[in-house]
């Protein structure tokens, strides 16, 4: 078994970090929310209330230009440098760095999901913490109720607290991709029965992430229920 001891690679960490960015952007958009909301249950309604609305998305959407841009510049790099890693150990895939990199600035997101998945069918990743998968949960119950509850609030009239709600929903959501990608690499690690590639669940989380509070509740009951088969949950 070739794990991530064999092929030491700070590019690796990098490019799992570039990948989950977007959803710590996320998690900025479901805090300036709340922070609106707190503002009172006047958000919304007069002209302060709805340049403070703005401005927090208008701050996230540019956030989300500065990310996507640097990411696009430094995703080639960390390809590079990491696919050359795993073509000088000793594995059974042979990727071609300089294919990678230029893939990587093309299909910058696109192909930073494609070589997680690939890494881990050959290069098996470390997890000794075992209580990721309450994070998990977590990630698949709070966001629907939360997102739902605050949807009732505002058209109820109830705009601040309703704000609040919706923002602690989005914020409960942005987890579940990193803690269903380290749970697959610990349950991987442990079962003999069922072996979750995590790069994966990974992709699923990342690609869903904007539809979350209704996809999440779908893949997280899946995994926890295959999780239970396998290695037990508690």
């Amino acid at each position: 078994m070739v794990t991530v001891n064999d092929v030491d690679s700070r590019s690796y960490r990098a490019v799992e970090i570039l990948l989950l960015l977007p959803t710590l952007l996320f998690g900025f958009l479901g805090l300036g929310l709340i922070v609106v909301g707190i503002g009172g249950e006047s958000v919304g309604t007069g002209p302060l209330g709805m340049a403070s609305i703005f401005g927090t998305f208008g701050v996230w959407y540019l956030g989300g230009i500065v990310v996507a841009l640097i990411s696009w510049l430094v995703t080639p790099v960390f390809l590079y440098f990491d696919t050359k890693k795993v073509q000088e150990a000793d594995v059974d895939w042979d990727p071609n760095p300089v294919l990678y990199a230029v893939a990587g600035f093309f299909l910058g997101y696109l192909m930073k999901l494609h070589h997680l998945y690939k890494r881990h069918q050959y290069v098996v990743d470390w997890v000794d913490r075992d209580w990721w998968w309450t994070v998990v949960a977590i990630g698949a119950v709070l966001p629907p109720v939360c997102l739902a509850l605050g949807g009732v609030l505002v058209s109820s009239g109830s705009v601040g607290i309703g704000l609040v709600s919706i923002g602690v929903g989005i914020l409960t959501a942005v987890p579940f991709s990193v803690a269903i990608y380290r749970d697959a690499t610990y349950v991987r690690l442990q079962s003999g029965t069922w072996q979750p590639n995590p790069g994966n669940y990974v992709n699923l989380g990342v690609f869903f992430l904007i539809p979350g509070p209704i996809v999440y509740p779908i893949i997280g009951c899946y995994y926890l229920f295959r999780r239970h088969r396998a290695i037990g949950t508690l």
